[in-house]
């Protein structure tokens, strides 16, 4: 069953076209993975989901429901979350007061939203009471992510989560990405590190120039001589 659908999606920033006519889809419990050179559109695509951009033309789909063009704020509750790059997490707050922030629009306690993300993430609970801003990029990537979760949403997207990681953490954010995603939710991200990501995503979009140039599962991507030799340094 499809949890996102996003059909030929044409828009960007002011009156400049970045994306033109791009189109995916992610599937309960799958990893899907963005790929593609520098300014290819990868993280425009993302915000066009999440409601950061305007769109102009096509349409973005989430649980049968037809987003486009809504606030990031119904988007969330519509069961998508949203991790950005940069400027993910309050660095003055502790790690749980980020989380109780991820839980903004619950309504009575949300111990039991808090006590699964720390399951998903054990380093932060031993610095539930440390400032995020304090800890490591790996573990402030794991603050993002938790706080995203908060919602309990259906489908995460996140955008870059391993850049400037160094190896040990990116590796463990990959390994987290998958216990989300085992955990029921469903994951579309945008990365850097092309090769290690579609070795373990179910599919994969390659877009250039703001829009659509292969896509398939991750195997058949990595497969893909031409894949290969433009975007994955042969």
């Amino acid at each position: 069953m499809s949890l996102l659908t996003v059909t030929q999606v044409r828009g960007g920033y002011s009156d400049a076209d970045v994306l033109h006519g791009v189109s995916m889809e992610v599937a309960a419990r799958e990893i899907v993975v963005i790929v593609g050179p520098n300014g290819a559109g990868k993280s425009t695509a993302m915000k066009a989901v999440f409601g950061l951009l305007k769109i102009r033309e096509g349409s973005v789909v989430a649980g049968g429901v037809n987003i486009t063009g809504w606030s990031p704020n119904k988007i969330v509750q519509a069961g998508v979350s949203y991790v950005p790059q940069v400027d993910n997490i309050f660095s003055e707050m502790t790690v749980h007061e980020n989380l109780e922030m991820g839980a903004f629009l619950k309504r009575g306690d949300f111990s039991a939203a808090a006590d699964r993300v720390y399951q998903l993430f054990p380093d932060l609970k031993s610095k539930r009471r440390t400032p995020a801003g304090s800890l490591s990029g790996g573990q402030r990537q794991m603050v993002a992510m938790g706080r995203a979760l908060m919602l309990d949403p259906k489908v995460l997207l996140l955008d870059e989560p391993t850049a400037g990681l160094s190896p040990k953490y990116m590796e463990q954010i990959f390994q987290i990405t998958r216990d989300v995603r085992d955990s029921g939710v469903a994951i579309l991200l945008v990365e850097q590190h092309a090769k290690q990501a579609l070795a373990f995503a179910h599919r994969g979009y390659v877009l250039a120039s703001g829009g659509n140039r292969h896509h398939g599962t991750g195997h058949e991507l990595l497969a893909n001589r031409a894949v290969a030799e433009m975007f994955l340094g042969g």
